[in-house]
């Protein structure tokens, strides 16, 4: 007997953080994503707001580790919420580290709210403690990759390869329509099957209805390689006695760069050099994707395989004393280091310390976002402000636009042209209002499909008989 299947939007409607969408299914309801929003003050103050009817929710599943996906579970778990979290093994692993992590954030900036009164309220309270990271982690349940989970009757979940971060996932429900079965698929962040390490995303041939994310939906992304210029960077750097300092994210971007340098050294086309990985999370991080060969690019050499993340190639920083240490070290070397848009982190210590250099270079291979320190040293800034100390800015400020983890427009059609038939319905989620506007035009010309672009709270019955 069919159920009703109703889609619930609460987040990342409109735009690209605070991942949450809801599926209903007769009483059964399963929160797909639980996501921080990020950004300005006006959109993180969402994140406060409680989640609606939370003792109603059964399940979440995520799609993958990154906080605008996961980083509202332990606020979930707070406001009461004790079902199952599904995912993937590799999600489960790197959201050990990084809800923790980010748990810590929250109560670093209740504090420092409380000491410099910054807050309207006092005292200010985080978000979420370190308790409440622990206690939603045990509520962690991993699915293998590829097989289908009973969920309850007439409703069905699995997980299939999105190549976008590790573990990452396209979500399906297999659901009892009114005649027959039926498929909705959340692409989750699709990858766009140009990383070093981790295999493609899955092409899938079917589903009935599809929310599809639209990050990148108005643009297209340089092809061009990033082995030569990095290399050219590297070699100008070091060459001039210079230590060549890379802010990273600390999932997927520190772990592509250890390879594309190693792919370097291995080919002759740098000098050998000592790489450091001064992050204590990318650390982890690394070592997460180094326990999950399954998900990664394995290459042959010397008749066997071998992984493309080698824990030896570098050396790791891990206590603060030795950041500080090598924060005053001169000689040629390359820094990998986060946050990735010096938000705040050790990478801050390095920055302070290399940019009244000529000798040195700073190097973006990610996103900077407004208002962030990293934003305005790409601009050209010649003074900056760290730690409350003025910075002179002599190094030389480079940015590899190349790097990205999600599938851009082109890529997204590829993805959407191997589906035999049209689905019934596109749902478009995670995107700017530029960038949904552009995939709905695109999408709705190319293959006349019906799309949708759901505003925040919107509800959409799709039982589809």
């Amino acid at each position: 007997m069919s159920r009703k299947l109703l889609l619930q939007f609460l987040g990342a409607a409109g735009t690209v953080t605070g991942s949450r969408t809801v599926v209903r299914y007769g009483d059964y309801r399963i929160l797909v994503d639980c996501g921080l929003y990020q950004g300005p003050k006006e959109i993180r103050q969402l994140n406060w707001d409680p989640f609606p009817e939370v003792e109603k929710l059964d399940a979440v599943v995520l799609t993958h580790a990154h906080i605008d996906h996961s980083g509202y579970l332990p606020k979930l778990s707070k406001e009461g919420f004790n079902g199952p979290v599904y995912c993937s093994k590799a999600t489960q692993d790197l959201c050990d580290i990084m809800l923790m992590d980010s748990a810590h954030l929250q109560e670093e900036d209740a504090r420092f709210a409380n000491k410099s009164r910054h807050s309207r309220h006092y005292p200010a309270l985080p978000l979420y403690t370190t308790p409440d990271a622990i206690r939603v982690l045990k509520q962690f349940e991993s699915i293998p990759m590829d097989e289908w989970k009973e969920l309850v009757p007439g409703l069905s979940l699995r997980m299939i390869r999105a190549g976008h971060i590790l573990g990452s996932a396209i979500v399906q429900f297999s659901y009892e329509g009114s005649h027959d079965s039926r498929l909705l698929t959340f692409s989750g962040d699709l990858g766009n099957g140009r990383s070093h390490i981790l295999k493609p995303p899955v092409m899938i041939s079917e589903t009935d209805y599809l929310v599809m994310e639209s990050t990148y939906g108005d643009r297209v992304q340089p092809r061009e390689g990033q082995l030569k210029p990095l290399g050219e960077i590297i070699r100008k750097v070091t060459g001039r006695g210079g230590t060549l300092v890379i802010p990273a994210f600390t999932v997927g971007r520190t772990q592509e760069l250890l390879y594309l340098i190693r792919q370097l050294e291995s080919q002759n086309l740098i000098p050998l050099l000592p790489v450091y990985v001064d992050s204590p999370m990318a650390l982890d991080a690394t070592q997460v994707y180094a326990n999950h060969s399954e998900e990664l690019k394995l290459a042959v050499v010397d008749g066997e395989l071998q992984s493309p993340v080698c824990t030896s190639s570098y050396t790791a920083v891990k206590s603060a004393d030795d950041s500080m240490l090598l924060c005053m070290d001169d000689s040629p070397k390359i820094v990998i280091s986060a946050a990735g848009m010096l938000t705040g982190g050790r990478i801050l210590h390095h920055l302070k310390a290399k940019l009244p250099d000529p000798k040195s270079g700073v190097l973006f291979v990610g996103y900077q976002a407004e208002g962030t320190k990293g934003l305005l040293l790409k601009q050209g800034l010649t003074d900056i402000r760290i730690h409350h100390q003025p910075v002179t800015v002599e190094a030389e400020i480079m940015a590899m636009d190349t790097f990205s983890a999600h599938a851009d427009s082109n890529d997204i059609m590829d993805w959407l042209r191997n589906f035999k038939k049209p689905p019934r319905g596109v749902f478009l989620n995670h995107g700017e209002p530029n960038a949904l506007r552009a995939l709905k035009y695109r999408i709705s010309n190319e293959f006349e499909w019906k799309v949708m672009i759901p505003q925040l709270g919107d509800e959409v019955l799709i039982n589809g008989g």
